[in-house]
């Protein structure tokens, strides 16, 4: 009897973490999606700035698709702080 309870706790724990981890990952493959269309957006954001000709839109444009292109994700940022080297 006890065998049997243990074995369907530890299977429920199991299970339990699975099921958590799984539900976790598609959180991280939307950040990405997401800094891909941000970085998309400013491109095209920088293409109209340069088609005006107006200064102070192409200077901020470029600044908006750099600011985009080099900030952190947040799981580059994650692995940064476990692999220290």
């Amino acid at each position: 009897m006890m065998r049997t309870l243990i074995g369907w706790t530890v299977g429920a724990a199991c299970a339990t973490v699975i099921v958590s981890g799984i539900s976790a990952l598609p959180v991280q493959g939307q950040d990405i999606k997401h800094e891909r269309k941000e970085i998309e957006s400013s491109r095209q954001q920088l293409r109209e700035a340069y088609r005006s000709g107006d200064p102070a839109a192409i200077k901020a444009a470029r600044e908006n698709y750099q600011k985009a292109r080099n900030e952190p994700s947040r799981d580059k940022h994650r692995n940064d702080a476990q692999d220290p080297k």
